[in-house]
């Protein structure tokens, strides 16, 4: 076997010093470089979360829009008798129509703004002046708060046009 040598020298003391601090940056640098990837991960959750949150709402909105399609596409949805202002429920067909889960709430309403209004644009010499207007106003609410999936309401004005009164 060979004998190694051990000296006090002050090159080899020096050096041995100089590995450990390379050792304690490199850990340093290693906590740092983990700490960002944690930020950058939790970032991306979050990001993710929002993406979600967005396109739920998108969702919900086009399905209360297309509950107000529903209300305004057939007349006998729209209150003719009754008093100004009140909103009358609009029953909607079931819920695979429009996508709605158990625990859901979907619900449309109708009510009649005004009483035998004039046709807008009338004109002494238009075919208008034969008709009457009438106003609407069409409200659609989506809750999916039972599944997490947020609220959205619509209210949508509607003008129909009529016999003259």
């Amino acid at each position: 076997m060979m004998n190694v040598r051990i000296t006090d020298s002050p090159m080899s003391l020096k050096r041995s010093r100089q590995n450990g601090v390379v050792l304690v940056i490199v850990l340093m640098m290693l906590i740092g470089v983990t700490l960002i990837s944690m930020a950058a991960v939790n970032t991306s959750v979050m990001e993710l979360r929002m993406a979600r949150n967005a396109e739920y709402g998108v969702n919900n909105f086009q399905t209360a829009l297309s509950a107000v399609d529903f209300v305004i596409s057939d007349t006998a949805n729209l209150p003719t008798v009754g008093p100004l202002m009140k909103p009358e429920p609009v029953p909607l067909p079931g819920t695979s129509v429009f996508g709605v889960e158990t625990g859901d709430t979907f619900t449309a309403s109708a009510a009649r703004i005004s009483e035998c209004g004039l046709p807008p644009r009338m004109r002494a010499a238009n075919s208008l002046m034969a008709y009457s207007a009438f106003d609407y106003e069409i409200t659609a609410n989506l809750d999916k708060n039972s599944t997490g999936r947020g609220q959205t309401g619509v209210v949508q004005g509607f003008l129909q046009l009529g016999p003259k009164c």
